[in-house]
């Protein structure tokens, strides 16, 4: 008996061990029996039917998927037709771990569906814009990048349709990737939902890159010649504005000194004409001297008798 009571104890414990798992917090476990989803654990110690029940254990977390994960180059077109590399990036969490689990149950990558919708999404909405929209990272403007990216977010989240969900799987991904542009089947339908969708880098392939900074230097180009013209339109305005008001003030000043030399000569005039009234002698005496000195510069040669009245002023008067 006690033989049998040791083999008893130790399959007892192995039953026990194999009917107990734990669950980690950021993950969730869907629990099988015979292949069928039969519960959902959450994080922390469970129970499960020994050699019957199985346990997969599924990410929780916030999960990103890059569109350079496939090393693939993403290329879409504008509404101009240009060509453009497009680098961006999703990030989606797992909503309905059991759809989540029956998606990749049927041999399906997540990431693949994602992007294959996301890459339709994308070559509808950047085949509305123009490279400036692109650019463009306002919220307030419909045609911008944030704008664009709200809507394909809101696009592959889309309103799970009736009787979606109890669709087959293999359905659904077979719709989602024969037409991933117009495609209305919403991503929520696989169990994830996406919460954010972001361009990273916009580039032009190598073969436009070159023709594309041409085109805009030239235009550079263009706008700088047209500044450098007005800039010398403005210069010359400016100086001929200035030589005017230079003209203007002179002429001016050049006014207001003859009419001051005017009242000034005047003026001396009367003064010297009030001096002279009242002494003829003194007045004849200023006129010789200014007489004298005219004719005694240069090298003129005058003749003129000793006796002249020119020389009254220059005798010597003996004292009487």
């Amino acid at each position: 008996m006690r033989k049998l009571l040791i083999p008893i104890v130790l399959i007892l414990i192995g039953v026990l061990f194999s009917s107990i798992y734990v669950i980690e917090e950021g993950t969730r476990g869907v629990v099988l029996r015979f292949n069928k989803i039969i519960g959902l654990s959450e994080p922390g110690l469970h129970f499960k039917m020994p050699l019957i029940d199985s346990v997969k254990t599924i990410d929780a977390k916030i999960q990103t998927t890059n569109s350079s994960n496939n090393n693939n180059e993403q290329r879409f077109f504008n509404v101009q037709k240009k060509e453009l590399i497009v680098d961006y990036f999703v990030q989606w969490k797992i909503v309905d771990f059991n759809r989540y689990y029956e998606t990749i149950a049927g041999g399906n990558d997540v990431n693949d569906l994602i992007l294959a919708r996301l890459n339709g999404r994308l070559r509808s909405e950047i085949g509305k814009l123009s490279n400036r929209d692109i650019i463009n990272d306002s919220n307030a403007d419909t045609k911008s990048r944030n704008s664009l990216m709200a809507r394909v977010k809101d696009s592959l989240n889309g309103s799970s349709q009736d009787g979606e969900e109890n669709l087959p799987i293999d359905k659904l991904v077979t719709d989602a990737k024969k037409d991933p542009e117009n495609s209305k089947t919403s991503l929520r339908a696989f169990g994830v939902d996406v919460i954010d969708v972001r361009i990273k880098q916009i580039n032009f392939p190598a073969e436009v890159s070159e023709s594309i900074y041409a085109n805009m230097r030239a235009e550079r180009e263009v706008i700088a010649r047209d500044k450098r013209y007005d800039g010398i339109k403005q210069a010359e305005e400016i100086r001929a504005e200035a030589t005017f008001e230079k003209t203007k003030i002179i002429s001016e000043a050049e006014r207001q000194s003859r009419s001051i030399r005017g009242e000034g000569d005047a003026n001396a005039a009367k003064l010297y004409a009030d001096a002279f009234g009242k002494d003829i002698e003194f007045f004849s005496f200023i006129r010789s001297l200014k007489a004298y000195e005219q004719s005694f510069t240069g090298n003129d040669v005058m003749v003129i008798s000793p006796d002249s009245e020119f020389f009254q002023y220059m005798k010597l008067k003996s004292n009487k």
